[in-house]
């Protein structure tokens, strides 16, 4: 029994080994160093991912978006920070760190030069989504930096890397920033910088974790500034946001459900419900009903169905539209049409 039980340890290791299939550490190395340096080729990049990541915010288009995120080359010093304090590489962590502040500067320079030159600068649905990060922007982030280290330190790790900067969206935010300070709305500038670092923090917790989990050799025998506490402490500072917006999604997404239920499974049973907007951030409702007579005691009847599943509307507006009316319309322009109809053939 005790030699089976061996047997399968040895097993689940062997499927789950990860240093057998890892690359010359030196190579791993070199890759992020040179995805750390930010200058030529890499700035021009970023700029034609700035625009077209604005483009594409501009008109709402997600593959526009998604093609910025594959283009720019925004994750190299994100990582060089993860693997620099995970290998205690004092040199490396500075070049990261002042070509990750490089990076926000060329960002929101080109972002907000692209939203003054261009008119049709409008908040969009896709826009205003990157000013608001929560917990499971965060988890992306940490999950995305994981598999990214993990696939740097393979041979041919290039799909995951892309994967996971289109999955954790570090250039979108940049561009809400740009538009933010463009447009001088301080909520815009400021969600989209706390969104990138947020996002920025936990790949590089992430990439730190997985290069200490891989055991990468260290350049020097102590950690740059104690960075294990501070690294934690920012990191929680940072989370504490993002739950409070989790928090709020979540009860914004609640509300949004229990009205639509009420509205679905108790209302349209005894009413022609027309048409309902449901603001889920205010929590109002407005609905368009049918009747064939003019009701006094509609708005009140549909009012006690949201007070007895207590549910909790700051306003509730009813538009109550008589049938016999829209029937008489109906009529009236049937005729007209035929009357048209009949002065063409003459």
């Amino acid at each position: 029994m005790i030699q089976k039980i061996s047997l399968i340890k040895r097993f689940i290791r062997y499927l789950f080994d990860l240093k057998s299939t890892q690359e010359d550490e030196h190579k791993t190395y070199l890759e992020i160093k040179e995805g750390v340096d930010f200058k030529g080729k890499n700035l021009w990049l970023l700029a034609f991912a700035i625009f077209i990541a604005c483009i594409g915010l501009n008109i709402n288009s997600k593959s526009a978006v998604i093609g910025a995120m594959i283009l720019s080359p925004v994750m190299g010093p994100v990582f060089g920070i993860g693997f620099s304090l995970g290998t205690s590489n004092t040199e490396l962590f500075k070049l990261s760190l002042k070509n990750a502040f490089r990076i926000i500067l060329v960002s929101i320079f080109f972002s907000t030069l692209y939203y003054l030159i261009n008119p049709y600068s409008i908040e969009t649905a896709e826009l205003i989504s990157f000013s608001k990060p929560t917990f499971f922007d965060v988890l992306l982030a940490f999950i995305g930096g994981l598999a990214a280290m993990l696939a740097i330190s393979r041979e041919s790790g290039t799909q995951v890397i892309i994967a996971v900067a289109v999955a954790t969206s570090c250039i979108p935010p940049l561009c809400t920033a740009g538009f933010g300070l463009a447009n001088l709305n301080l909520e815009y500038f400021l969600g989209g910088l706390y969104t990138y670092s947020i996002n920025s923090i936990f790949i590089g917790f992430g990439t730190l974790l997985m290069t200490k989990y891989l055991k990468f050799k260290k350049h020097s025998d102590q950690n740059i500034k104690n960075v294990n506490g501070w690294f934690i402490g920012i990191a929680i500072a940072a989370l504490t946001p993002a739950i409070y917006f989790a928090y709020n999604l979540a009860i914004q997404n609640m509300f949004q459900a229990k009205v639509e239920q009420v509205i679905t499974n108790e209302i349209e049973n005894k009413y022609h419900i027309i048409n309902y907007d449901i603001n889920s951030e205010l929590q109002t409702v407005e609905l368009d009903v049918s009747s064939p007579i003019f009701d006094s005691q509609i708005e009140q009847n549909i009012k006690s169905y949201f007070m007895k599943n207590n549910i909790k509307c700051t306003q509730i507006t009813i538009h109550q539209s008589i049938e016999e009316n829209q029937d008489l319309a109906k009529e009236i322009k049937k005729l007209q049409l035929e009357v048209k109809q009949l002065k063409n053939k003459k």
